[in-house]
Protein backbone atom coordinates (compact mmCIF):
# COMPACT_ATOMS: atom_id res chain seq x y z
CA UNK A 1 0.00 0.00 0.00
CA UNK A 2 2.50 2.50 0.64
CA UNK A 3 3.91 2.30 -3.34
CA UNK A 4 1.10 4.52 -4.45
CA UNK A 5 1.65 6.78 -1.84
CA UNK A 6 5.28 7.51 -2.53
CA UNK A 7 4.26 7.71 -6.49
CA UNK A 8 1.22 10.29 -5.71
CA UNK A 9 3.75 12.28 -3.73
CA UNK A 10 6.49 11.90 -5.99
CA UNK A 11 4.18 13.08 -8.76
CA UNK A 12 3.15 16.21 -7.19
CA UNK A 13 6.80 17.49 -5.85
CA UNK A 14 7.44 16.96 -9.17
CA UNK A 15 4.49 19.06 -10.43
CA UNK A 16 5.47 21.46 -7.98
CA UNK A 17 9.04 21.57 -9.21
CA UNK A 18 8.25 22.20 -12.38
CA UNK A 19 5.81 25.22 -11.63
CA UNK A 20 8.14 26.57 -9.57
CA UNK A 21 10.79 26.70 -12.13
CA UNK A 22 8.22 27.65 -15.60
CA UNK A 23 7.16 30.45 -12.62
CA UNK A 24 11.14 31.72 -12.60
CA UNK A 25 11.97 31.45 -15.97
CA UNK A 26 8.85 32.80 -17.51
CA UNK A 27 8.96 36.10 -14.49
CA UNK A 28 10.15 39.21 -16.60
CA UNK A 29 12.65 41.69 -15.21
CA UNK A 30 12.43 45.44 -15.49
CA UNK A 31 11.65 47.37 -18.80
CA UNK A 32 14.11 49.80 -19.66
CA UNK A 33 13.38 53.61 -19.84
CA UNK A 34 15.67 54.14 -23.10
CA UNK A 35 16.22 58.03 -24.71
CA UNK A 36 14.13 59.04 -27.41
CA UNK A 37 17.01 59.38 -30.31
CA UNK A 38 20.32 57.26 -30.14
CA UNK A 39 22.83 58.78 -27.95
CA UNK A 40 26.45 59.42 -30.09
CA UNK A 41 28.07 57.64 -27.24
CA UNK A 42 26.52 54.53 -27.75
CA UNK A 43 26.41 54.11 -31.24
CA UNK A 44 27.58 51.25 -33.01
CA UNK A 45 29.93 51.88 -36.33
CA UNK A 46 27.01 51.52 -39.22
CA UNK A 47 26.52 51.87 -42.73
CA UNK A 48 23.86 54.45 -44.58
CA UNK A 49 20.46 53.25 -43.52
CA UNK A 50 21.12 50.96 -40.75
CA UNK A 51 19.17 50.17 -37.85
CA UNK A 52 21.13 50.21 -34.56
CA UNK A 53 20.70 47.52 -32.25
CA UNK A 54 22.38 47.75 -28.30
CA UNK A 55 22.47 44.83 -26.40
CA UNK A 56 22.98 44.91 -22.71
CA UNK A 57 24.10 41.26 -20.82
CA UNK A 58 25.44 40.52 -17.53
CA UNK A 59 28.66 38.74 -17.78
CA UNK A 60 27.93 35.89 -15.42
CA UNK A 61 24.35 35.66 -16.43
CA UNK A 62 23.18 32.06 -17.88
CA UNK A 63 19.69 32.94 -19.21
CA UNK A 64 21.81 35.31 -21.59
CA UNK A 65 23.56 32.88 -23.75
CA UNK A 66 19.89 32.28 -25.08
CA UNK A 67 19.62 36.43 -26.10
CA UNK A 68 23.04 35.48 -27.79
CA UNK A 69 21.76 32.67 -29.72
CA UNK A 70 18.60 34.44 -30.49
CA UNK A 71 21.08 38.03 -31.43
CA UNK A 72 23.01 35.42 -34.16
CA UNK A 73 19.83 34.96 -35.72
CA UNK A 74 18.71 38.27 -35.71
CA UNK A 75 21.96 39.46 -36.98
CA UNK A 76 22.34 36.39 -39.67
CA UNK A 77 18.66 37.30 -40.96
CA UNK A 78 19.32 41.34 -40.86
CA UNK A 79 22.77 41.58 -42.45
CA UNK A 80 24.26 44.35 -43.13
CA UNK A 81 20.70 46.43 -42.30
CA UNK A 82 21.44 46.01 -38.60
CA UNK A 83 24.63 47.59 -36.92
CA UNK A 84 24.92 45.82 -33.22
CA UNK A 85 26.45 47.01 -30.24
CA UNK A 86 26.51 44.70 -26.66
CA UNK A 87 27.95 46.06 -23.79
CA UNK A 88 28.60 44.22 -21.31
CA UNK A 89 28.73 45.14 -17.53
CA UNK A 90 31.93 45.57 -15.97
CA UNK A 91 32.12 46.71 -12.53
CA UNK A 92 35.81 48.53 -12.00
CA UNK A 93 37.14 46.33 -9.21
CA UNK A 94 35.99 43.34 -10.93
CA UNK A 95 38.63 40.63 -12.44
CA UNK A 96 39.00 40.32 -15.85
CA UNK A 97 37.49 36.59 -16.01
CA UNK A 98 34.67 37.76 -14.42
CA UNK A 99 34.07 40.53 -17.53
CA UNK A 100 35.49 38.24 -20.33
CA UNK A 101 33.40 35.37 -19.49
CA UNK A 102 31.80 32.87 -21.96
CA UNK A 103 28.89 35.34 -23.52
CA UNK A 104 32.12 38.03 -23.86
CA UNK A 105 33.38 35.13 -25.79
CA UNK A 106 30.42 34.16 -27.65
CA UNK A 107 29.58 37.63 -28.27
CA UNK A 108 32.47 38.91 -29.94
CA UNK A 109 32.53 35.25 -32.13
CA UNK A 110 28.88 36.89 -33.68
CA UNK A 111 29.57 38.19 -37.49
CA UNK A 112 29.58 42.48 -37.22
CA UNK A 113 28.67 42.71 -33.96
CA UNK A 114 31.00 45.32 -31.75
CA UNK A 115 31.71 44.04 -28.17
CA UNK A 116 32.51 46.84 -25.30
CA UNK A 117 32.84 46.30 -21.56
CA UNK A 118 30.30 48.98 -19.69
CA UNK A 119 32.71 50.28 -17.22
CA UNK A 120 30.19 50.42 -14.10
CA UNK A 121 27.21 50.30 -16.06
CA UNK A 122 27.51 53.49 -17.39
CA UNK A 123 26.27 52.56 -20.70
CA UNK A 124 23.40 50.71 -19.21
CA UNK A 125 22.30 53.84 -17.85
CA UNK A 126 22.47 56.04 -20.43
CA UNK A 127 20.08 53.70 -22.38
CA UNK A 128 17.65 52.74 -19.49
CA UNK A 129 18.46 48.80 -19.59
CA UNK A 130 18.23 47.49 -16.08
CA UNK A 131 17.92 43.46 -17.00
CA UNK A 132 20.44 41.08 -18.56
CA UNK A 133 19.45 40.59 -22.04
CA UNK A 134 17.88 43.84 -22.52
CA UNK A 135 17.92 45.22 -26.09
CA UNK A 136 16.81 48.52 -27.56
CA UNK A 137 16.41 49.17 -31.52
CA UNK A 138 16.59 52.32 -33.40
CA UNK A 139 15.75 53.49 -36.61
CA UNK A 140 18.61 54.62 -39.25
CA UNK A 141 17.30 58.16 -38.25
CA UNK A 142 18.59 57.16 -35.08
CA UNK A 143 15.17 57.25 -33.28
CA UNK A 144 14.06 54.41 -30.73
CA UNK A 145 11.53 51.76 -32.30
CA UNK A 146 11.52 48.92 -29.76
CA UNK A 147 12.17 48.09 -26.40
CA UNK A 148 12.61 44.60 -24.56
CA UNK A 149 14.12 41.12 -24.85
CA UNK A 150 14.09 39.01 -27.90
CA UNK A 151 13.69 34.89 -25.97
CA UNK A 152 10.38 33.93 -24.89
CA UNK A 153 11.52 33.05 -21.26
CA UNK A 154 14.80 32.90 -19.13
CA UNK A 155 16.97 30.93 -20.67
CA UNK A 156 14.87 29.37 -23.61
CA UNK A 157 15.53 30.21 -27.20
CA UNK A 158 12.91 30.15 -29.75
CA UNK A 159 10.41 33.02 -31.86
CA UNK A 160 9.52 35.42 -28.86
CA UNK A 161 7.24 38.71 -29.41
CA UNK A 162 11.00 41.06 -29.38
CA UNK A 163 12.29 39.13 -32.00
CA UNK A 164 9.53 38.80 -34.32
CA UNK A 165 9.17 42.55 -33.44
CA UNK A 166 12.56 43.65 -34.56
CA UNK A 167 12.57 41.69 -37.48
CA UNK A 168 9.09 43.40 -39.01
CA UNK A 169 10.79 46.93 -38.14
CA UNK A 170 14.17 46.35 -39.77
CA UNK A 171 11.95 44.54 -42.77
CA UNK A 172 9.29 46.55 -43.30
CA UNK A 173 9.84 49.48 -40.84
CA UNK A 174 6.38 48.41 -39.15
CA UNK A 175 6.44 46.38 -35.69
CA UNK A 176 4.24 43.92 -34.21
CA UNK A 177 4.88 45.25 -30.88
CA UNK A 178 7.26 48.60 -29.84
CA UNK A 179 8.18 46.78 -26.33
CA UNK A 180 8.40 43.14 -25.49
CA UNK A 181 9.41 41.54 -21.78
CA UNK A 182 12.90 40.87 -21.27
CA UNK A 183 13.63 37.58 -19.19
CA UNK A 184 16.96 37.77 -17.67
CA UNK A 185 19.09 38.68 -14.39
CA UNK A 186 19.28 42.48 -13.00
CA UNK A 187 22.60 43.94 -14.85
CA UNK A 188 24.36 44.84 -11.73
CA UNK A 189 24.01 42.03 -9.69
CA UNK A 190 27.22 40.58 -8.72
CA UNK A 191 26.81 37.27 -9.30
CA UNK A 192 30.02 35.05 -9.05
CA UNK A 193 32.38 33.88 -11.93
CA UNK A 194 30.14 30.60 -12.40
CA UNK A 195 26.76 28.78 -13.80
CA UNK A 196 24.69 30.11 -10.87
CA UNK A 197 21.13 31.55 -11.63
CA UNK A 198 19.74 33.86 -9.00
Amino acid sequence: MALPWFVALWLLASALGSGLMWSHASEAGPAATPPSHLPESLAPVRGPGAWSLLVFLHPQCPCSRATLTELEKLTAHAGGRLATRVFIWAPSEAPADFVRSELWTRAQALPGVEVVADVDGQAAREAGARTSGQVVLFSPEGEERFSGGITPARGHEGDSEGNLAIRALVDAGAPESPAAPVFGCALETPLRPADETL
